[in-house]
C-alpha cells in the first residue's frame, strides 16, 4: 500500500496519508479521512469548553451551579447529584431511527433534549471553579488538571500544591508562572526545569538551587545568566533585579528569554521515547504527530494522551483507552469512534457524554446501556442490523467517517479550546457556520482588590477586570511578588503563547558539521538554535 496526497475538504490545502495510516482505518473499518490534521484537531477542539465558567441553575433541583453551560444555552444541564440519579431516565428520550433522512441531523435532535452533566469534574473538594478536574482540593480556576492542592489559575497540572499560573506542571510545589516544569520548588518564571528550587526566570535546568536566568544548567547553584557567584555575591545580585516590582519583572524575563537564545535547544521535549514525532511527549514508542502526552503505544495525532495505545486523533485520551479514533475527553475506551466525553465505554461510535456502556450508536447521556440508538434500547441483532444500515446510509451522504461537525458543538466557537489554536473572529466564525458567544456585560468598579487588566481585548477570553481572592493576595505578599497586570485569562493565553504550536516541521540539525535530520515543532523561521538529540546531549550533559 502506497501513500496517497489528498486535497482537505475544508481548507483546501494538500496532505498525505501514509501506508500504515491506511492499515489502521482499514483495521477499524472506517474511510481515510476528508480533513487534513489541522482541521481535524480543530474540529475536536471546537468541543471542548474547557475554560469559560458560568453560574446558572440546575435543571431538575434548580439549585446554583457553577457551569460550563451559560444560562442562554438550549440544553438541560444537571447537576452532579442529579445527572447521575435516578430521577429521570436518558432512555425515555429515545427515538426510531429514520434512515431517509441525515443520521447526523437525527443525532442534533436528540443532543438538544437529553440533560447533560454540568461540567467535567470528578471528587472535588472545595474546588467548585474548576473543569476536566478530579481529585482536587481547596483550588481555584484550574482546568485539565488532577490531584492537586492549595492551587490556583493553571492548566494541565498533576499533583501540584499552594501553586498558581502554571501550565503542564507537574509535582510541583510554591511554584509560580511556570510552564512544563515537574518536581520543583519555590520557582517562578521558568520552564522546562526538573527537581529544582529556588529558580527565577530559568529553562531547562535539573538538579540546580538558587539559579537566575539560567539555561541548560545541570547539578548548579547560584549562578545569574549561567555565571557562578559566591552565596553571599548570588543574594546581593538578586535584590539588584526588584523582583517585588512590575516593573523589574518585566525587565527581568526580556532579559532572561533574549539570554536563553544564545543556547541550543533540543528538537523536541521528551524522555525515554521510542520512534516518536511530536513535542512535550515522553515514555512512548511508535507514536507520531503527538503532543503533550506520555505512555503512549502505537498512537498518532494525540494531544493530551496519557496511557493510550492504538489510537488515532485524540484529545485528552487517557487511562487505558485503546484501539480508537476521533475521540475527545476520552477515558478507558476501546474499539470506540467518534465520541466525545465517552468514559469507560465500548464498541461505541457517534455519541455524546455516556458512561460504562457498550455497544451505542449516537447516543447521549447513557449510562451502563448497551445496543441502543439514539437512546433507545434493541437487542443485539436488532442492534447490529441496524447499525450496519445507518452506516451505510451515512458513508452514502459522506457523514461517516470523521468527528461531529462544529455545528453541532454544545458551545460556541470562541468558547472552546479551539479558538484558543485555531483562533477566529466573529465575522470568520459566523462565515463558516459556527456560534459566537457575545462577551457578557461586567460592571467592574476598579479598586480596592478588583484590578483592570493592563491589555484588554473584549473578547470573550479576556476578563478586563479581575478580583484578587484572598488566598491568592497571600501568596503575593509571602513571596513579595507584585499583583499581576493581566487578568487570569490573559495570563493563560501569554503562558500559552511561549509554548510551540502543534505542528511539525522537518527541519535539520543546527550544529556545525551534522547532517542528522528531524521533525520538530522550531518553525525555519524561528530564532531558537535548534540541535538532534546527540549534538544536544554533548552541548549539555
Amino acid at each position: 500500500m502506497s501513500s496517497e496526497t489528498k486535497s482537505c475538504e475544508n481548507c483546501k490545502n494538500e496532505f498525505v496519508i501514509a501506508p500504515e495510516d491506511f492499515e489502521f482505518y482499514e483495521k477499524i473499518e472506517v474511510p481515510a479521512p476528508a480533513f487534513c490534521p489541522d482541521c481535524r484537531m480543530q474540529r475536536r477542539m471546537s468541543w471542548r469548553n474547557e475554560r469559560n465558567l458560568y453560574k446558572r441553575p440546575c435543571d431538575l433541583c434548580q439549585k446554583s451551579i457553577i457551569s460550563i453551560y451559560s444560562p442562554d444555552k438550549a440544553y438541560k444541564v444537571y447537576c452532579q447529584t442529579c445527572y447521575h440519579s435516578d430521577n429521570w431516565d436518558p432512555t425515555d428520550y429515545g427515538r426510531d431511527v429514520d434512515l431517509s433522512r441525515p443520521f447526523l441531523e437525527q443525532f442534533r435532535e436528540l443532543q438538544l433534549q437529553v440533560p447533560r452533566l454540568y461540567a467535567f469534574v470528578f471528587q472535588n473538594t472545595n474546588s467548585e471553579y474548576t473543569n476536566g478536574a478530579a481529585f482536587n482540593k481547596n483550588c481555584y480556576l484550574i482546568f485539565v488538571s488532577d490531584h492537586n492542592e492549595e492551587s490556583m489559575y493553571s492548566h494541565f497540572i498533576m499533583y501540584c500544591q499552594d501553586s498558581a499560573d502554571l501550565l503542564d506542571c507537574h509535582e510541583c510545589t510554591l511554584c509560580y508562572e511556570c510552564i512544563s516544569c515537574q518536581k520543583c520548588y519555590q520557582t517562578f518564571f521558568s520552564r522546562d526545569c526538573v527537581n529544582s528550587r529556588n529558580l527565577w526566570f530559568s529553562k531547562n535546568c535539573s538538579n540546580c538551587n538558587d539559579c537566575f536566568g539560567s539555561v541548560n544548567l545541570r547539578n548548579a547553584q547560584y549562578q545569574i545568566f549561567n555565571t557562578q557567584y559566591s552565596k553571599e555575591e548570588y543574594f546581593a545580585k538578586l535584590k539588584e533585579f526588584k523582583l517585588d516590582t512590575t516593573e523589574g519583572l518585566a525587565e527581568a524575563g526580556k532579559l532572561a528569554r533574549d539570554f536563553w537564545l544564545k543556547f541550543p535547544v533540543k528538537f523536541m521535549t521528551g524522555i525515554k521515547n521510542q520512534d516518536v514525532t511530536g513535542d512535550s511527549v515522553s515514555n512512548s514508542k511508535n507514536t507520531k504527530n503527538s503532543f503533550n502526552s506520555e505512555l503512549l503505544e502505537d498512537c498518532e495525532y494525540i494531544n493530551y494522551g496519557n496511557g493510550a495505545k492504538t489510537v488515532y486523533e485524540g484529545h485528552v485520551a487517557v487511562d487505558g483507552c485503546e484501539l480508537s479514533y476521533e475521540i475527545v475527553g476520552a477515558i478507558a475506551l476501546q474499539n470506540t469512534k467518534f465520541t466525545f466525553c465517552v468514559w469507560h465505554c465500548f464498541d461505541t461510535e457517534y455519541s455524546d457524554m455516556c458512561e460504562n456502556s457498550n455497544g451505542l450508536f449516537g447516543c447521549v447521556s447513557l449510562r451502563k446501556k448497551q445496543y441502543c440508538i439514539l437512546n433507545k434500547q434493541y437487542s443485539k441483532e436488532e442492534y447490529l442490523e441496524l447499525v450496519e444500515k445507518i452506516r451505510a446510509g451515512m458513508l452514502a451522504r459522506g457523514e461517516y467517517g470523521g468527528f461531529f461537525p462544529t455545528s453541532c458543538s454544545p458551545f460556541a466557537y470562541n468558547e472552546t479550546a479551539a479558538q484558543e489554536y485555531f483562533p477566529l473572529t466573529k465575522p470568520e466564525i459566523e462565515q463558516k457556520g459556527y456560534i459566537w458567544k457575545e462577551p457578557e456585560g461586567r460592571d467592574y468598579k476598579i479598586g480596592g482588590d478588583v484590578h483592570g487588566c493592563a491589555n484588554p481585548t473584549g473578547n470573550l477570553a479576556c476578563s478586563t477586570a479581575f478580583r484578587v481572592v484572598p488566598k491568592e493576595q497571600e501568596f503575593y505578599d509571602k513571596f513579595s511578588l507584585p499583583i499581576p497586570a493581566l487578568c487570569p485569562n490573559c495570563r493563560h493565553a501569554a503562558r500559552l503563547a511561549q509554548r510551540n504550536p502543534l505542528k511539525l516541521w522537518h527541519r535539520s540539525c543546527m550544529k556545525e558539521g551534522c547532517s542528522n535530520e528531524f521533525e520538530t515543532s522550531y518553525a525555519p523561521d524561528r530564532p531558537e538554535i535548534v540541535y538532534c538529540e546527540s549534538c544536544y546531549q554533548q552541548e549539555v550533559l
